[in-house]
């Protein structure tokens, strides 16, 4: 028996594929002033914990200007939700039906030493995250992330918390995932800085292993300290498992891992 895809469903599809969809994205992209290309990297150690690694960038779109970072992590499970399995059997984050999760770990951002504003930044990163299910299958996540910053030799800290949903959304040939979060970002002694960001982005499952994420990010302005601002981003996002291998050119015939 086939199962109905119900009006809510058909209306939810509708409306992400209008926000969503390719025109969107490249009118969006033109009118950024800022690029954020990624490179993230997902290993899953075990049921409850895995490793995260990332390598980004900026770029301006009207100038030279371009910096970088990278970042190693590690993420930590738990309280499962036996709901999950119901409501996200394909989704491709490593770690899928988990209620609460700790993410540890640091960041190094650098600017080139020709750049007008040089700088260098370490940051320990610490998270608290949690996760929960809303009506029409959408999941909602809550973060609550607090970065311990050494920029420039100059100790700095600040409070980014993110509310997030995510809906997963397929088609007889393409399974994806859309987004859309708010997050504010806290600067502890320095509340002129503060800042308040929205995104909405689309991730697309391209193997079993790969998937590949565009989004768009604006920052409303805050005074004459901060600017308003957009940027385009995408990233490339590999999810590996221990012990399972992506590709095995020696023996065939094999079935496929987890099969």
């Amino acid at each position: 028996m086939k199962k109905r895809f119900g009006i809510g469903k058909c209306l939810l599809v509708l409306i992400f594929s209008g926000i969503f969809s390719h025109d969107s994205f490249a009118q969006l992209a033109t009118k950024s002033q800022e690029v954020w290309p990624a490179l993230d990297l997902y290993y899953k150690i075990s049921p409850k914990s895995r490793l995260y690694g990332t390598v980004s960038g900026t770029k301006l779109q009207e100038s030279n200007y371009a910096d970088g970072g990278v970042g190693i992590y590690f993420d930590y499970f738990t309280f499962p939700l036996k709901l999950a399995n119901k409501f996200l059997p394909d989704r491709n984050d490593s770690l899928p039906g988990k209620f609460l999760w700790l993410r540890g770990g640091y960041q190094y951002g650098a600017s080139p030493p020709e750049a007008e504003n040089p700088f260098k930044e370490h940051i320990v990163v610490t998270e608290l995250n949690s996760r929960s299910y809303l009506p029409f299958e959408v999941l909602l996540t809550l973060k609550n992330r607090i970065d311990w910053r050494v920029l420039d030799g100059d100790f700095k800290s600040r409070y980014r918390p993110r509310l997030m949903m995510e809906r997963d959304l397929r088609t007889e040939y393409m399974f994806f995932t859309a987004s859309a979060f708010v997050e504010y970002f806290a600067y502890f002694g320095n509340s002129s800085i503060n800042r308040f960001r929205t995104q909405v982005g689309v991730e697309f499952r391209v193997t079993r292993f790969i998937n590949y994420e565009v989004y768009w990010n604006h920052q409303f302005a805050n005074g004459d300290e901060v600017a308003e601002n957009d940027a385009f981003g995408m990233s490339l996002k590999a999810y590996l498992t221990r012990g399972v291998k992506v590709v095995n050119f020696k023996k065939k015939n094999q079935p496929k891992a987890g099969s």
